[in-house]
C-alpha cells in the first residue's frame, strides 16, 4: 500500500509541528492562510488552536480531500502559489502559515510580495523549510556551488512520483523577505523532540549536532 506523502508523519508530529507551534500567536479569531495545505493536517492543528483557516494548494485532488475531510470547518482553494492569489483581498489575513512547502519554490520574492499583500499591517508569515545546509550536504554533487539557488529531484514517498526540490543558502533565505517588503522577527534551527529519536535514529543524532530544519516568522515592514 502506498503511503501519501501529504499525510502526517513522525517528522512532523516530533519535530516539525513543535518548532512552528513555539512560534506561533495567539490564533484564537485569526484569519489564517494555511500555504501549500496539502490534504489539511496543518490546517486541523491550526483550527484546533481557534484560527479561521483558508487553505490552498496546486493539487487539485489534496483539495478535494481536504473540503471532503473538513467540510465547513475551513475553506480550500485550488491554486499556485507562484501566481496572484485571486481569491485573496488585500490584507485579508493575520497569519500566513508555509510548512515544508517553499522548497518546492524556486523564486520566492513573488511568492513573498503576495503573501506581503494579502497580509494585514500587524500581520506575520511563519513557513518552515529545511534547513539550507541539510540540502547541501546531502546534495552537493548535484549542485555548483553553496551560494546558488539550484535544483534537485527528490522521490515523493512512495508514490513512484518525482518532485522537484531547491537549496537556497542562508542569505537569500533571508534576502528575499527583505527585498519583498517584510522584517525578519524570529529565525530558528529547530531541534527535533525526543519521540522522534525511536522513529528515524539516524537523522534524530544529526539533527542534534547539525542544523536540519528552519523555522522563521516575519512581520510586514511598515518601513518607520
Amino acid at each position: 500500500m502506498q503511503t501519501s506523502p501529504w499525510g502526517e508523519s513522525d517528522y512532523q508530529r516530533h519535530y516539525v509541528w513543535p518548532g512552528v507551534r513555539s512560534m506561533l500567536p495567539d490564533l484564537t479569531g485569526k484569519r489564517i492562510l494555511d500555504a501549500g495545505c496539502g490534504i489539511g493536517e496543518y490546517t486541523n492543528r491550526l483550527l484546533e488552536r481557534g484560527g479561521d483557516v483558508v487553505g490552498v494548494d496546486h493539487s487539485a485532488r489534496a483539495i478535494g480531500v481536504a473540503t471532503d475531510r473538513f467540510g465547513d470547518r475551513a475553506t480550500f482553494h485550488h491554486a499556485d502559489l507562484t501566481e496572484p492569489l485571486a481569491f485573496a483581498a488585500d490584507d485579508e489575513f493575520d497569519l500566513v502559515v508555509s510548512i515544508l512547502v517553499l522548497g518546492h519554490i524556486e523564486r520566492w520574492r513573488p511568492v513573498f510580495e503576495e503573501f506581503r499583500r494579502i497580509l494585514a499591517g500587524d500581520g506575520a508569515l511563519l513557513f518552515a523549510v529545511i534547513h539550507p545546509m541539510r540540502r547541501y550536504r546531502r546534495h552537493r554533487d548535484e549542485f555548483d556551488s553553496y551560494y546558488d539557488v539550484d535544483s534537485h529531484t527528490l522521490e515523493w514517498g512512495d508514490t513512484g512520483a518525482t518532485v522537484e526540490q531547491y537549496h537556497r543558502p542562508i542569505g537569500e533565505v533571508i534576502h528575499s523577505l527583505t527585498e519583498s517588503g517584510f522584517r525578519l522577527e524570529a529565525f530558528r534551527e529547530i531541534t527535533p523532540q525526543e519521540g522522534y529519536r525511536e522513529a528515524n535514529q539516524d537523522r534524530y543524532e544529526t539533527a542534534m549536532h547539525e542544523p536540519d530544519t528552519l523555522c522563521v516568522r516575519a512581520r510586514p515592514d511598515s518601513g518607520d
